[in-house]
């Protein structure tokens, strides 16, 4: 029983290492690297911003306010996310 214990949370981990729900995340310590997309259509506005770590969100690499469809970004270490209102991404 323990060992499916352990199963379930090391695959627990990778899910929430390769999710990513509404809030500011930092890329390699939050969150893996790599290319994301929202798991479900946006259907309101919503906002993502990529950032330079440790700017509070001062440092804008790049950014959008979507009303519809998939959003797609590509994460890099050094960097944070803020995901306002899109859903969840999951990491392609």
């Amino acid at each position: 029983m323990a060992a499916r214990e352990q199963a379930v949370t090391a695959l627990e981990q990778q899910i929430v290492a390769t999710s990513i729900t509404e809030g500011m995340w930092t890329v390699g310590r939050d969150i893996e690297p790599g290319t994301y997309r929202t798991a479900a259509a946006v259907s309101d506005d919503c906002y993502w911003g990529i950032y330079r770590s440790g700017s509070n969100g001062d440092d804008i690499i790049e950014n959008d306010i979507v009303s519809g469809g998939f959003p797609t970004v590509t994460l890099r270490e050094g960097q944070d996310f803020e995901n306002n209102g899109c859903g969840t991404f999951v990491k392609q």
